[in-house]
């Protein structure tokens, strides 16, 4: 009996063997490199309807004044309440974002393509993020999401007008 079992498990262990084999030519198998512009290569792009967000600049910090940010291509207006030059870049946006730049007085406008979640955004000017110039912005999936949040009480507006002092 226990020649029995020792041959069964032998014989497994070549079954199992055999099943582990690379196949020829698989070690020297590389990723596909896409080339940009052919059919099926682009980069990623967010699909979605968009849509706008003002954001108030100020020395040293962002307040999202009014939002509406469903994933797509979302046009961003910053605003400069401050007497200083500040910017607006939204980290990790997919390519072909604008960044928003604005002298003391002044507002612009720039076009980010982003996917729903939570993003970062910075000001940066040498200084301004390390005084404070650094927020999030958040991007919903459906307007579905964002007419929810809105009623809820929980979008980037609400969160800021709790966090500024002369809202309240």
């Amino acid at each position: 009996m226990r020649r029995s079992t020792l041959g069964t498990l032998a014989t497994a262990a070549l079954l199992l063997a055999a099943c582990s084999d690379v196949p020829d030519g698989a070690v020297e198998a590389q990723a596909l490199e896409c080339p940009p512009g052919e059919e099926g290569c682009d980069d990623i792009q967010p699909v979605g309807p968009g849509g706008s967000m003002e954001v108030e600049m100020g020395n040293f910090y962002f307040e999202v004044t009014e939002t509406a940010a469903v994933t797509g291509e979302v046009e961003i207006t910053g605003i400069n309440v401050s007497d200083a030059f500040h910017n607006l870049i939204v980290l990790g946006a997919a390519e072909g974002s604008e960044i928003v730049e604005a002298d003391g007085g002044e507002e612009d406008t720039a076009t980010v393509n982003v996917f729903a979640g939570e993003w970062t955004i910075i000001c940066d000017v040498p200084g301004h993020r390390a005084a404070g110039m650094e927020s999030t912005i958040t991007v919903y999936a459906t307007e579905e999401e964002l007419e929810n949040a809105q009623e809820m009480g929980e979008t980037d507006v609400d969160r800021d007008q709790e966090l500024d002092p002369a809202a309240g």
